[in-house]
């Protein structure tokens, strides 16, 4: 009749066990021989081979009888704590390896050991100057070099500084060990942490070598480069990762790459930072005005009036963006929104000169040309306390008062403002033209041959204006030189 497998296979396992105990049996008696013999060595042999296969209440039952015999070893106390350390009986394993420190306080093995204990009981400051202590002791340990540096890493996450201390010790591990890329990474991070960009990118650039599409080195690459000022670069590896997996503490990040972008005056690299906060959060208001902004200096002006809304929902008195959203209809040439959004910017800063100018023009574009001279002398009015700050925009004023007296005939009346204008930049060519002529409407022949030379002096001889001031001198009877012909 044939045996079953399954019950020769646990027949087999049952004698196996039963071997096993018979030896250890044999062993202990053994062991308990040599202690009555005081051959403690071999003794502690045995419960070595004990330990070695994971016996460790055995091993600790006969170290604990040598020790009964008040024998006092280092080897006896690193083996009682090697065995209370497989218990996980870890204080009573400290204090024995502690003893073997009193002996040998040089002893780095013995470090390690109490060291990796303290880690797996997460006493990570107890453990980090344990290592330190091996580091004194040999500089160029690897392994102590990396796990301190790695309990720094780790603890960064709850404080950050001590991403600094991290840094310093993998720099000095990397002088050692090459092509550990965890290692790299880690580096990376840490130096990215305390804002040390190049290191960060160096490192992380190392890490990529393993593997370039790990996200967190990607990330790093991205981030740093920014900082470094390699925007294009920055923008390459923001576009490997999803913008879906782009979370709010990446924010920050985007927010000053966008800012060092406008700073290095690359508005459009700039845009696409902030475009991607949005993707992560829509309603992320701190980006709404440079995105306004910047639309605006691009010319998506129907882009730059929505984000001018959406700014002006947050802080709707902001007189400032009330008259760029005004410049933005402006440009749109809608003069009805161009004259409301003014006014409304005016009503909150009535000293703000640009801001009557554009109105004005405003007005003038609808043909209400009265209203525009109005607002004009009020802007005139405000920049007449600080002519030497305001050169520019009285020689506007005036020249556009001066220009709509002339364009509605009132010539006289025209003839003091471009006076005024001219006064602010005599060679200004237009306004100097349109005042001989508006002297010679008026039969003011000295002033308009005074100005119609002038013309010929700042304007092109194949130009309008030469030919006019030519024509008008001819038929004053003056005889001013023939303009070249090409």
């Amino acid at each position: 009749m044939k045996v079953p497998m399954k019950k020769t296979f646990i027949a087999i396992i049952l004698f196996v066990i039963f071997i096993g105990q018979m030896y250890a049996q044999d062993k202990v008696k053994e062991a308990e021989t040599a202690i009555k013999n005081k051959d403690y060595p071999t003794a502690m042999r045995i419960a070595q081979e004990f330990l070695d296969i994971d016996s460790g209440y055995t091993a600790l039952r006969i170290l604990l009888i040598v020790e009964s015999k008040n024998v006092a070893s280092k080897e006896l106390f690193e083996k009682i704590g090697d065995a209370y350390a497989k218990q996980k009986v870890v204080e009573n394993a400290l204090l024995n390896y502690e003893k073997v420190e009193v002996m040998d306080s040089l002893n780095k093995n013995i470090k390690f050991k109490i060291a990796e204990l303290l880690y797996k009981e997460q006493r990570y400051t107890d453990a980090v100057n344990k290592y330190l202590q091996i580091v004194s002791i040999d500089s160029a340990d690897t392994a102590a070099l990396y796990k301190t540096a790695n309990i720094f890493y780790l603890a960064g996450k709850a404080d950050k500084s001590n991403y600094a201390n991290s840094a310093i010790y993998f720099e000095k591990y990397f002088t050692i060990v090459k092509n550990n890329y965890d290692a790299y990474f880690k580096a990376a991070k840490t130096n990215i942490e305390i804002r040390y960009y190049q290191k960060a990118y160096d490192y992380a650039h190392l890490a990529a070598e393993k593997d370039e599409t790990n996200k967190d080195v990607v990330k790093i690459i991205a981030v740093a480069s920014a900082w470094l000022g390699k925007y294009d670069e920055s923008l390459s590896y923001y576009g490997k990762i999803e913008d879906s997996t782009l979370t709010k503490s990446d924010i920050k990040d985007l927010v000053n790459a966008g800012t060092n972008c406008r700073a290095a005056k690359k508005d459009s690299l700039a845009l696409i930072y902030f475009n991607k906060v949005l993707s992560i959060d829509s309603t992320y208001k701190d980006v709404f005005w440079s995105i306004a902004t910047i639309n605006y200096s691009l010319g998506d002006y129907d882009t730059a009036i929505q984000f001018f809304d959406k700014f002006l929902a947050e802080k709707p008195n902001y007189e400032l963006a009330i008259r760029f959203k005004a410049f933005a209809y402006w440009q749109k040439k809608d003069y009805d929104k161009t004259r409301e959004n003014m006014l409304e910017a005016i009503a909150l800063n009535d000293t703000i000169a640009e801001s009557y100018f554009f109105l004005a023009q405003s007005y003038k574009a609808v043909d209400s040309l009265g209203r525009s001279a109005e607002v004009m002398e009020k802007m005139i009015s405000i920049c007449e306390k600080k002519p030497a700050q305001y050169e520019k925009q009285l020689l506007d004023a005036y020249g556009f008062l001066g220009t709509t007296s002339f364009e509605k005939k009132n010539y006289g009346a025209s003839i003091p403002y471009f006076v005024k204008a001219l006064s602010y930049n005599s060679n200004n060519l237009n306004f100097t033209f349109m005042l001989a002529n508006a002297y010679n409407m008026t039969k003011d022949t000295e002033n308009a041959k005074k100005y119609f030379y002038k013309v010929l002096n700042l304007a092109s001889d194949r130009s309008m204006e030469y030919e006019n001031a030519y024509k008008n001198l001819r038929a004053m009877g003056e005889l001013p030189p023939k303009p070249p012909r090409k």
